[in-house]
């Protein structure tokens, strides 16, 4: 059976990096014998929808196959409206949006099935189904697959949930060779491509902006060996050896990162690599292993520097162990990242203030501050329909932005902070700019010294004296001053 996996645009966006979740599916139907094709329209934003399915048409695709988040979900919904004027084969929906409102969005007439839940045993035993029934499955055999949704006779029959896949070991890893590798702009600070990976699924920690409903919060992890192996096949296929570890839980299970790091180490691998990570599951002698295997970055999920709203939303973490954890990370020599959010609930401007003066202190190497958004399927999404009776998913999700670019203004998306959506989005601004300047600030007394650095850096931000410095560093005459905005824990090498 010829298959199509497809990835949808996002609004203003580029996709960063191929979808590990279609590539697992794709590599689950190529090893059951299928021939798979994946279509990332997330790659061209900005070109006609039109245009972009060309591509698929021609490749006449007897199942066709989409993903879709809640902030994308109406891009998914036109590609699958035009494909369904051109195309006869049946259209699958899958994904975080799919599996939150599996009974609304089955009624979409472009649908013919919806997968909800972890899609790669469901989707292997649709299209087995339907490769047998020659495409016309009775409604008792589509009763049989689970984590399925479909409609009979015009009524939405959803089966019972798939289980969760226990042994990850047993997937096969991603169909990479499916993706234009090249075309993703996910690089080291070098400049040298990067490859994500994935080694477990499933967080057992409940933060109210986090959705958990398709790997669930049940923790599986991949052995150590299963790890090694995948690394070892794309150095060997593509040349890569940067890697970028997107669990949710990278450190959580000491015992297994301390046998992967000595792994890394004994097998002589040479990778470079970044994680994500809690503040209170990093020491000081994990991050040492971490480092000489070759992590070379940490992503950690601060989110607020106001300790009750850490505490309202669920995070379990205190502001000394973010302090703890950052310093730790710096001492390692591993460069650092952190997340925060404006417009919590219960956010007002003075604990916005705080939580941006609580980044501008933290010896981070780079921090993101995001537009709080509650999306469905997270506590925050019911909290807030508690709240304001009448609130449902719509068409204007497809502008929620949860990140941002720093590059145009963004309006605040359903705000359930106490402040307006223009304060809101002032602030957000305003957080950037004072976190380089605190970054700045340390990067002075680092290079001159405590007294002198901190004079020094007083004196720089005299207007004359700034424009002296600017014209001095782009005249290229002082090149240890660029180290002064752009330096680190330490560099990629």
């Amino acid at each position: 059976m010829k298959v199509c996996l497809i990835s949808p645009k996002w609004n203003k966006m580029v996709n960063s990096y191929p979808s590990l979740g279609l590539g697992y599916l794709a590599a689950f139907l190529e090893r059951e014998g299928h021939q798979v094709r994946i279509f990332d329209l997330g790659l061209t934003p900005d070109s006609p929808l039109e245009q972009d399915i060309t591509a698929i048409v021609a490749y006449k695709p007897d199942l066709i196959g989409l993903t879709a988040m809640t902030s994308n979900y109406h891009s998914a919904l036109a590609t699958a409206q035009l494909l369904k004027e051109k195309l006869a084969a049946p259209i699958v929906i899958g994904g975080p949006h799919a599996t939150v409102f599996p009974e609304r969005v089955i009624q979409e007439n472009c649908f013919d099935y919806l997968i909800y839940g972890e899609g790669e045993i469901t989707l292997h035993e649709l299209a087995k189904t339907l490769e047998a029934a020659n495409f016309r499955p009775s409604p008792d055999e589509l009763r049989s697959i689970l984590g399925l949704c479909f409609k009979d006779d015009g009524q939405v029959q959803k089966n019972s949930a798939q289980p969760l896949i226990r042994d990850l070991d047993s997937l096969p890893f991603p169909a990479r060779h499916l993706f234009d590798l090249g075309r993703y702009p996910l690089y080291t600070p070098h400049g040298q491509p990067m490859i994500t990976i994935l080694s477990s699924r499933g967080c057992p920690y409940n933060c109210s902006y986090c959705f958990k409903g398709i790997v669930g919060r049940v923790y599986r992890q991949r052995s150590v060996e299963n790890i090694i192996a995948e690394i070892r096949e794309v150095i060997a296929t593509y040349g890569i050896k940067n890697f970028y570890f997107i669990d949710d839980l990278f450190t959580i299970n000491e015992r297994r990162l301390q046998e992967l790091t000595k792994r890394m180490v004994g097998e002589q691998l040479d990778i470079r690599w970044q994680c994500l990570a809690r503040v209170d599951k990093v020491t000081p002698e994990i991050l040492a292993q971490m480092y000489q295997a070759g992590c070379r970055q940490i992503h950690y999920g601060i989110e607020s520097g106001n300790q009750e709203m850490l505490d309202a939303i669920g995070k379990q973490i205190t502001l000394q162990q973010v302090r703890q954890a950052i310093t730790w990370t710096r001492e390692a020599r591993i460069m650092s990242k952190g997340y925060f959010m404006l417009g919590l609930p219960g956010d007002t401007e003075a604990t916005m203030e705080q939580t941006i003066r609580f980044a501008a202190e933290l010896d981070l190497d780079e921090a993101m501050f995001s537009l709080t958004t509650p999306f469905p399927g997270t506590r925050l999404w019911d909290e807030l329909c508690r709240k304001r009776p009448g609130t449902e998913f719509d068409a204007d999700f497809s502008r929620a932005y949860y990140y941002n670019s720093y590059t145009e203004e963004i309006a605040p998306f359903l705000n359930v902070s106490e402040v307006s959506d223009a304060r809101l989005a002032h602030l957000i601004k305003e957080a950037e700019k004072c976190f380089w300047e605190g970054k700045r600030k340390r990067k002075y007394i680092r290079h001159f010294g405590k007294p002198w650095g901190a004079w020094i850096w007083q004196l720089s931000n005299v207007p004359v004296v700034r424009a002296l410095g600017r014209w001095v560093l782009d005249s290229g005459l002082y090149r240890a001053g660029l180290e002064l905005r752009q330096g680190g824990a330490d560099s990629w090498s």
